[in-house]
């Protein structure tokens, strides 16, 4: 019953927050006021309830869980799209990061490559060398 209990919370808590993040009003509403957070999150617990089966006690301590997790997502949904600093960044602050660490992961990758090149210097410059010389070495001399 509780892992029941737990996966129903999770699932509610996901649509709940993906909803949220595709709709301002509702995501502002709901971090602004916990009744709308809390009657939103029984009313999906219930509807998810009454598709898997589950019914009483158990979609309504989901409803429960699942109001205590979404608290925390709201908030952060607050932060990446409704936030002052959100805003200065064309209101999706996780664009911006994801953006930002992208560059900055590309640019790590270069440099290691960069490294291992240099480090390696010897072994691929010397088989090299020794490929032009068999080539050579071949067109010149006969067997």
């Amino acid at each position: 019953m509780l892992s029941l209990v737990i996966m129903l919370a999770v699932a509610s808590t996901i649509v709940e927050l993906a909803f949220a993040a595709n709709f301002p009003r509702w995501r502002q509403a709901a971090n602004n006021n916990k009744a709308i957070n809390l009657s939103i999150s029984i009313v999906i617990s219930f509807i998810l309830g009454m598709a898997f089966g589950a019914a009483g006690l158990i979609a309504m301590s989901a409803a429960v869980i699942s109001t205590v997790m979404s608290i925390p997502g709201y908030a952060f949904l607050h932060w990446a799209y409704d936030s002052p600093r959100a805003k200065k960044h064309n209101g999706n602050l996780l664009k911006h990061y994801t953006d930002k660490w992208k560059q900055v992961l590309t640019d790590f990758v270069n440099i290691v490559y960069k490294v291992l090149r240099i480090i390696t210097f010897p072994i691929w410059a010397t088989r090299a060398v020794i490929l032009k010389f068999n080539n050579i070495k071949a067109k010149y001399v006969r067997h």
